[in-house]
Order: C-alpha cells, then sequence, then structure tokens
C-alpha cells in the first residue's frame, strides 16, 4: 500500500471521529428542542455565583447558587432544573442541592445537557408562576487543572453554565470566585485568564483564603468564561489533549468511540496484512493444511519456508557452503570476496540453487579482475555474488521447497522446525554439541541477530566461522597461522570493537545491493501478481476539501 493510499485511509477515519458528538466543543451542552414538556418554562436569573476550590490533587469543588424567578403569566411551573458541570469527570454520587434550604434528594444524570445533572424539586415543591426560588449545588470535579500555555504554570478554565433563550430572558449578574490549594498563600503568584477585559475582578481573603473573583453582568443564556493560573507546584496538572478530546470523549461518547475503534483496528488490520503480504515470496500451492511434516530440509530451505528476508536466507545458502568447506573468505577489503575450494567434480554434485550461486561467486571474481587491470571503469561493486545469479538462485531454492513441499503441511512443518531452532540454541551453550550445524539452524530465527548480540560471548561457534571471525577481526595472515589452532567449536574473545557477529553481519549488508528490489524481482518469478481483466470506459473522481476542528476546554452547559 502506498503512503498516498495510507493517508486517505486514516484522513478518513479522522475524519469520522472528528465529526463525531465526541469531539465537540464540550460548552455545546444544549437542551434537546424537540422536548414539548418545555415550551413553556419562562423565567429570570437574576444572579448566578460560583465558588470554585482548587485542590493540590488536580480536582475542584464547585458550589453554584442561582436565584430563579418565575414568569408571573406566561412561565409554568419549575419543576426540574438541569446544571451543568465542566467535564466527563464529574462525580454525580458528590452532588448535592437545596431549594429555598431545603435538601433535594432526588438527582439523576441529565438528558438533556451532555454534561450535567437535572434536580427533580418534587419533594421539595415546585417554583410557581410569579414566584422566587434559591438553588445551591455543590459538586467534587476531578481532572481540572492543566498545563498552561505560559511554562511553569497551571491553569483553570471555567464556563458558567446557562439556559436557553426560549426558556429564560432577562439580566443576569455573574459572580465566579475562585479559591487556592491551601499552599498558595500569596494571590500575587496568580495570573487572570478572563474572556472580557472588562470584567470586575476583585482579589481578597477570606476564613477560606485568599482568593480571585470575577464579576459582569451578563444574561441567563449566555456563558460566563473566566479562569485563573498559577505555579504548577501548588497542584497536579492534565494533559487537556488526553484528558479532554481523548479519554473525555471515549466516556462522554462510548459508542461513537466503539465504531471508532473498531474502523481505526480495521485500518490497522488491513495495513497489516498489506504489509505482510508484500513480503511474501513464496508459492500459495504450499499449503498449511494436510500432509505430514517433511523433516529432510537444510536450514536455508527451512528461512524460505517460514519466508526470512531473501537477504537471510542467502547467508544462510553461503554460509552452508562455508560449513563444508567449499568456499572461504579471500578478502574483505575493499570488498568482501569469496573463493571457491570445490572442485569442479563436486561442484556437479551440487543442487541447482547451490551451483547458481556458484556461478554467480565466479562472475565477480573474472569481473574483479578486468577491474583491476583496468578494463573496466567505476567502482568495484560491493557484493561477492553477481545479483543476477543471486536472484536465480533464490528462484531456484524456492521452486525447489515448493516442489519438496508437495503432499507436506507447511504449518506442522513450521512447529517442527521450531523445536530444532530452540534447540540449536541450547546446543551452542555447549563445547561439544550434538547438532553439529546448531550455527546455522540459529541463523533461521527471525531475531538471530539481537541473541547472538546480546549473549555471544558465552557460545561456542563452528571453527569454519571462527577462522572467518579472526579473518575480520585481526587478518588474514593471522588466522592462517591460527587455523591448526582451531578446534571443532570453541568460543570466541572479542577483538577490540569486533564483536562475535562480524562475519554475519558483513554478509547481511553486502551481499544484496537492494533488498527490497530483489525481493520483488524474485516475487514476480514465485508469486506472480493475479492477471487483472480490462474493462471499458472511463471513471471519474472528485475532490473536495473537509476541515475539522477541535476545541477542548472545561466548561459547563445550558439547561431548562
Amino acid at each position: 500500500m502506498t503512503l498516498k493510499k495510507i493517508f486517505v485511509v486514516f484522513s478518513v477515519v479522522i475524519l469520522t471521529i472528528s465529526l463525531s458528538p465526541s469531539f465537540s466543543i464540550a460548552r455545546e451542552n444544549d437542551i434537546s428542542e424537540s422536548n414539548p414538556r418545555m415550551e413553556a418554562y419562562y423565567f429570570e436569573v437574576p444572579s448566578i455565583y460560583t465558588e470554585i476550590s482548587i485542590l493540590d490533587d488536580g480536582s475542584i469543588d464547585i458550589y453554584y447558587r442561582f436565584e430563579f424567578v418565575n414568569h408571573p403569566s406566561e412561565g409554568q411551573a419549575i419543576d426540574v432544573v438541569d446544571v451543568g458541570f465542566p467535564n466527563v469527570y464529574y462525580q454525580l454520587k458528590s452532588v448535592r442541592a437545596w431549594l429555598n434550604g431545603i435538601e433535594v434528594t432526588d438527582i439523576r444524570k441529565s438528558e438533556y445537557i451532555d454534561i450535567g445533572v437535572e434536580i427533580w424539586l418534587d419533594e421539595v415543591g415546585y417554583i410557581y408562576a410569579g414566584q422566587t426560588g434559591i438553588l445551591e449545588v455543590e459538586c467534587h470535579n476531578p481532572k481540572m487543572v492543566y498545563s498552561d500555555n505560559q511554562e511553569g504554570l497551571a491553569s483553570v478554565v471555567f464556563y458558567q453554565t446557562w439556559y436557553e433563550l426560549d426558556y429564560s430572558f432577562g439580566s443576569t449578574n455573574r459572580t465566579v470566585r475562585f479559591y487556592f490549594p491551601e499552599d498558595l498563600t500569596d494571590i500575587s503568584e496568580v495570573d487572570y485568564r478572563i474572556a472580557d477585559i472588562a470584567d470586575f475582578t476583585k482579589v481578597a481573603s477570606s476564613p477560606e483564603g485568599p482568593y480571585v473573583q470575577f464579576s459582569s453582568i451578563g444574561t441567563p443564556y449566555f456563558s460566563y468564561e473566566v479562569g485563573v493560573a498559577f505555579p504548577e507546584e501548588y497542584s497536579k496538572t492534565f494533559n487537556s489533549f488526553w484528558t479532554l478530546l481523548v479519554w473525555g470523549s471515549m466516556i462522554r461518547y462510548p459508542i461513537a468511540t466503539a465504531i471508532a475503534c473498531i474502523i481505526v483496528l480495521a485500518v490497522i488490520i488491513f495495513i497489516f496484512r498489506k504489509i505482510r503480504n508484500s513480503r511474501r515470496y513464496l508459492p500459495p500451492s504450499i499449503s498449511s493444511l494436510g500432509g505430514g511434516i517433511r523433516e529432510d530440509l537444510a536450514p536455508s530451505e527451512v528461512a524460505l519456508l517460514f519466508e526470512r528476508p531473501l537477504t537471510q536466507v542467502a547467508s544462510l545458502m553461503l554460509f552452508e557452503l562455508m560449513e563444508k568447506g567449499y568456499l572461504n573468505i579471500r578478502t574483505r577489503k575493499p570488498e568482501l570476496r569469496l573463493d571457491i575450494a570445490a572442485t569442479d567434480a563436486t561442484i556437479a554434485e551440487f543442487s541447482k540453487p547451490h551451483k547458481t550461486m556458484i556461478v554467480g561467486i565466479r562472475k565477480r571474481n573474472k569481473e574483479d579482475e578486468k577491474w583491476i587491470r583496468g578494463a573496466a571503469s567505476g567502482a568495484i561493486p560491493k557484493e561477492p555474488v553477481h545479483q543476477t545469479d543471486l536472484k536465480n538462485a533464490l528462484v531456484a531454492q524456492i521452486k525447489s521447497v515448493a516442489k519438496k513441499m508437495k503432499g507436506f503441511s507447511a504449518r506442522k512443518t513450521r512447529d517442527y522446525y521450531e523445536s530444532i531452532i530452540d534447540k540449536a540454541w541450547q546446543e551452542m551453550s555447549k563445547s561439544n554439541p550434538e547438532l553439529l550445524n546448531a550455527f546455522l539452524w540459529i541463523m533461521v530465527d527471525e531475531n538471530y541477530d539481537q541473541r547472538l548480540e546480546k549473549y555471544g560471548g558465552t557460545y561456542y561457534y563452528p571453527g569454519w566461522y571462527v577462522r572467518s571471525y579472526y579473518y575480520y577481526a585481526i587478518g588474514s595472515s593471522i588466522s592462517r597461522r591460527s587455523h591448526k589452532s582451531i578446534g571443532p567449536f570453541m568460543r570466541i574473545s572479542r577483538q577490540g570493537r569486533i564483536s562475535q557477529i562480524a562475519p554475519v553481519q558483513s554478509f547481511m549488508s553486502g551481499l544484496v545491493h537492494k533488498p527490497s528490489s530483489l525481493r520483488d524481482s524474485v516475487k514476480n518469478i514465485t508469486r506472480p501478481p493475479p492477471a487483472r481483466s480490462s474493462s471499458g470506459g472511463r471513471s471519474y473522481s472528485g475532490g473536495g476539501c473537509a476541515c475539522a476542528c477541535a476545541c477542548a476546554c472545561a466548561c459547563a452547559g445550558g439547561g431548562r
């Protein structure tokens, strides 16, 4: 899948989430316009007083005092009042209310505003036409202190609740007073965050501690936004994006969140499968169903069955030849080059993939001779095997594996060789292992390089690999004198900065010019894409632009 396609898919997902209610601005907590029971409500709210006590755990305690005056002729009895709270983390069980000093016990989650409660007045009496009622409300609201835009400061922004224009009228004296964590005693450390510079601000002390108070003459149908900032060491702070937009939206709109998560998960699975399928090169004829276990595969063949990177497979094929003494390292500077130690008669007995690999090595060595004589221009190729022959060798090996696996289960065979690989790792810790080619088997492991890099000094390596290592670490003259002292298996003492897996790393990094191009060219032969049917006609697509904006704030919404 191209990056453009991935971007388009994720854009659709993000746009879907952005347009869902979970990303609407929190202050849009309005009531349902279709509720016929509310059409006759009509009242004034001469004053709304709020106290905000900021606590050191990042939460706030809220106290509201409302003055309601029901219209003398047009307003039906007020039997329920909605009160909005700042965010979804408010605790319903902490909400208490009193009407004219009498406690109200029937408090429920509001059905008309997104974040808030409905306070039913049945037990204490309604506010009838022409009557005045004083409603007091308390609530504890966690996660209300956030990192301010100014470094080193924490801030709280608060929106007083409001009521719909269709149900309220007149002016409202709005007041919000902030109290601070008890350790903050110097009010000069507080900055103000107000929406209107004309707001009256008061700074004073009380038995509860110093406070900042904001006042404004407004209306009951418009909210009042104020805030304060203070040094963040006085209170725990939260990240507004994760707390409000992400987790808050998930709590607030679980259904929309579940749908969005399903979409995102489906996209991730789709992309994962696309990436996985793009790396597959075995023909579909190799089946995981039916049949038994193929137990006579070579390490490089098993690596193909696991669909390991082709660079890993090619290195294993060369190491298989080196293990038998058919290949040696000739030089590693300026580039890695190999010597063929097998006779032509022996090579004639090789499998087709290994014969092709030998052809590629000879071809590269002959090209080097031309380069040394000056008959060839340009830089000396880095790869020790001619790339065309390397590709042909891998294709031949894949076809050989596919032929061998006919009638056998790929899944059962992989499980069988997983146990062989596990045993090989155990054998690497023994100076006299039962599994003589354990080193080749561990190289089939998906994470062989990380494990060798971490525990390389504790393993015993085969003699042919030890000689290769010392060639890398010290040089050819020293390694030749050391041949007689190298046993069948021995540990490798690191020489300077050269790690125990230096030869492996060299093969992996220098064997293939462009690994992705090699994989694609091999895949086109061994696992070609299905033929596409062509059809006439033309199709057109239109473009457009969509913009979604999300805003997070701590606010309270309107109600009845």
